[in-house]
């Protein structure tokens, strides 16, 4: 079906229509038919996976509904971002036992109640609604639909691998952005959490002290990191920026998250300090490197160095508060190995174990970086025998390195202009890097 294109502020959210009378919101003559909540005994669409990595396959639509319900007379609706429908899926059978009742694209989805072709909808932004002899039982809009049919702000898209879920299940406050949630899919399962969207108000920090948009990097989230911090807010998080020269206990109080997006300038003993003591004490640690030589702002420093310490070669002389930097491959067990540069060639990493983090990823792009050097944790992704994503759990807290910055970036830069590559959309990049995020948060 049609790819999603990104760009800057991709999960944006959009109006639409709603039915209800009062509160300020659009009259019910403006459509009809659209119930304003789903009525007691009736199903709700419960879970949506639209987009799989590459030519869509195993995609399904779950309902969620009373245990034995006869769905004769129900129908899917499918419509385009311009509010136009596009497939129309005629429903039969019962709901099982279990309460879920999954719409298949093909026979490779487990748990289906039913195999059609048009649980495949469009990747980018759209609609679908449950009808019932022609009236509107359910509806779910998500993305940016020019003509949505949906209730209340549309849900986020999902990225190619994810899913949208409703948390929990079949929960319906007539807001789609409310109850919707981007997870790994769970066809005919229930999709966890206790509360809608189950990440709202967490804090993640974008680190931006240490030259993270020197020279032809802009790792800022008003930048080539916009669809990223977009993305989580998406999610439920509040995404801001750790500003000025130094990070402390201050700026990292309260926090979930802090994400080091390939670093320039080393981190002094007291920053090391204060972020070893936000992990040990629970929190969550991305680090971002790139390869060897990657020295964008003439520091005489590169990311692997900031990130492991001091080479004791370039730059010629470091004082003592600085030589060990961040000294992540003592204290965290993973460091960015010093064994690449800028002629490394573009790799796909691809899983080599099991991991919530990897849940619909199914590979990444390491545009020149550097491997990641796991002297403690688990090697998640690689290639080549080389491993580019590793995670680790130090005290409470939770730490991952992947070895390049460019797999995030989208192509908009934050002086206005427009970058040279467009990252975040391809392969499973967004999805990783959501995921990640919500694993160091405790939310996956």
């Amino acid at each position: 079906m049609c790819n999603s294109t990104f760009r800057r502020g991709s999960v944006l959210l959009a109006s639409v229509f709603l039915t209800l009378s009062s509160c300020g919101r659009t009259p019910a003559s403006a459509d009809p038919h659209l119930s304003p909540l789903a009525a007691a005994g009736e199903p709700v669409i419960n879970e949506l996976y639209y987009d799989s990595p590459s030519t869509d396959a195993g995609t399904f639509i779950e309902l969620r509904g009373p245990a034995g319900l006869n769905l004769s007379g129900y129908t899917l609706a499918a419509f385009d971002t311009a509010g136009t429908q596009y497939r129309t899926v005629t429903l039969s059978g019962t709901v099982p036992a279990g309460g879920y009742f999954v719409v298949a694209q093909d026979s490779t989805v487990p748990n289906r109640s039913l195999v059609n072709s048009g649980a495949d909808l469009n990747n980018g932004s759209g609609s679908v609604r449950l009808l019932k002899s022609g009236t509107v039982i359910d509806a779910v809009a998500y993305g940016t639909p020019s003509s949505s049919k949906g209730e209340g702000t549309p849900a986020a898209t999902t990225g190619a691998g994810s899913a949208l879920a409703r948390v929990p299940d079949g929960s319906d406050t007539n807001a789609n952005s409310v109850d919707f949630r981007v997870q790994g899919g769970t066809p005919g399962a229930g999709n966890g959490g206790a509360t809608g969207g189950g990440t709202t108000g967490k804090k993640v920090l974008f680190d931006l002290t240490k030259a993270e948009d020197a020279g032809n990097a802009d790792w800022r989230i008003d930048g080539a990191y916009s669809d990223y911090a977009s993305a989580l807010r998406g999610l439920g998080y509040t995404v801001s920026s750790v500003t000025g020269t130094s990070v402390t206990s201050t700026a990292l109080a309260g926090a979930s998250v802090l994400v080091i997006p390939e670093p320039q300038n080393p981190f002094s003993d007291a920053e090391r300090a204060a972020i070893q003591s936000f992990v040990q004490n629970g929190g969550g640690l991305f680090m971002i490197a790139d390869h060897r030589v990657s020295d964008r702002n003439n520091s005489g420093w590169d990311s692997p160095e900031v990130f492991d310490g001091w080479d004791g070669s370039t730059p010629g002389s470091v004082s003592s508060a600085y030589q060990a930097s961040l000294n992540s491959d003592v204290l965290f067990g993973l460091g960015a190995s010093f064994n690449s540069s800028f002629s490394d060639p573009v790799y796909t990493a691809t899983p080599l174990t099991t991991h919530p983090v990897l849940n619909g990823v199914s590979s990444a792009g390491v545009y020149v970086g550097t491997s990641v050097d796991v002297l403690a944790g688990t090697a998640l992704m690689g290639t080549g025998g080389k491993t580019y994503l590793a995670v680790n759990s130090v005290g409470s807290g939770r730490v991952v390195m992947w070895g390049d910055s460019s797999t995030f970036e989208d192509n908009t830069l934050s002086d206005g202009s427009t970058g040279a590559y467009n990252n975040w959309p391809n392969l499973s990049n967004a999805t990783l890097g959501k995921n990640v995020v919500r694993w160091l948060a405790k939310d996956l």
